[in-house]
């Protein structure tokens, strides 16, 4: 008689439940003072018809208009944007963001608004920050046309950003505020052009991430930054959209933390958020998806592995990490070392280093 099959080869097929909605990561909001609507939140809108088709004109809205031409009109863009509501009763910016928010946390990730105020851009920037440890993780890019930015004077909002060590904040210096300043209405929201350009990188694809800096955008006109005034803007870790060669790109992709020899980069910031939220994902849909429970056994270790790497070569660190943590005495140091380089490609793929 021979020997059973399963003596050579012994498959296991799990039955699991529906998988854990997906954080999305190209929804842009941008937040106005309007009267379109009394909701805190309005859209998801997939286009700049959709958004005129909801009442926000260039005539009834022209800022929400101007923000959402420079958002949608972008060679690559966000998937969506949203348009949430500042009050008149709101108290300040901290406020605003408390009442947006609360409308519905995971409707959207990067954040822009609409004023131009350090006071108020150090507000938003606070209120984010503290998102990194929720479940709702988001990033605001401001926007500010400070001349004192430029020369570098003391107080500046640039600088308050990157002493309050703000990760989650990227500031874009531009010479217009809003949609009377420039040759065309979108000239006045480089915020949103920005952000949705940046936006438009798709995290969840292989080699998806992508670099804020060297971005050329449309619809917004180039700042003419001297030499001078570019090392200013980057010792703060602010940014600008500026010209070099005959060509119109966005330097240097920073948020506001860090120095300017060490800053934080945008796309760090996305990656760690984008990372956090797929691989709490994949685990909940094991957690919920097994009839009994998961066992604490290499096996059970084994399927949440296979959860969080399941068609996604770029997590191939998490890969790493579990087996370590699942079978640590099964484990030499020459294993735990090639495990630990096993990860190299990871970063240097998905933080742009290669």
């Amino acid at each position: 008689m021979a020997a059973a099959i399963t003596t050579h080869v012994d498959i296991t097929v799990t039955l699991t439940g529906a998988a854990a909605e997906k954080f999305g990561f190209g929804n842009l909001m941008g937040i106005f003072d309007h009267s379109i609507t009394a909701n805190r939140q309005d859209g998801p809108f997939a286009s700049l018809q959709d958004v005129i088709d909801a009442g926000f004109t260039s005539g009834a809205e022209p800022e929400v208009n101007a923000w959402a031409t420079a958002a949608f009109g972008q060679e690559r863009g966000v998937d969506a944007v949203l348009i949430g509501r500042e009050d008149v009763g709101d108290a300040d910016w901290t406020a605003t963001m408390a009442a947006v928010t609360a409308a519905d946390p995971n409707s959207w990730y990067i954040t822009n608004v609409e004023t131009r105020l350090e006071a108020d851009i150090l507000l938003v920037a606070a209120f984010l920050e503290a998102t990194g440890t929720s479940e709702s993780p988001k990033i605001y890019i401001a926007q500010s046309s400070d001349a004192a930015i430029l020369a570098g004077t003391p107080g500046h909002v640039g600088l308050d950003l990157q002493a309050a060590s703000q990760n989650r904040t990227g500031l874009i210096y531009h010479q217009f505020d809003d949609s009377l300043g420039g040759s065309i209405p979108s000239d006045g929201y480089l915020d949103g052009a920005w952000a949705s350009y940046g936006g438009g990188f798709d995290l969840d694809a292989p080699d998806g991430a992508g670099s804020w800096k060297f971005n050329q955008l449309s619809n917004v006109t180039f700042d003419s930054i001297t030499s001078t005034e570019a090392v200013n803007v980057f010792e703060s870790n602010a940014n600008f959209f500026g010209r070099n060669a005959s060509l119109n790109f966005t330097q240097n992709g920073t948020m506001a933390a860090g120095t300017s020899s060490a800053p934080r980069f945008i796309d760090v910031t996305t990656s760690l958020d984008w990372l956090k939220k797929r691989v709490e994902e994949a685990i909940l849909s094991v957690f919920v998806g097994v009839a009994t429970k998961v066992p604490f056994t290499n096996a059970g270790i084994n399927q949440i592995r296979e959860a969080i790497t399941d068609h996604n070569a770029n997590l191939v660190i998490v890969d790493a990490v579990i087996r370590y943590l699942g079978s640590l005495d099964e484990n030499s140091a020459a294993d735990i070392g090639q495990m630990i380089m096993n990860t190299v490609p990871w970063f240097t793929q998905r933080f742009g280093y290669s």
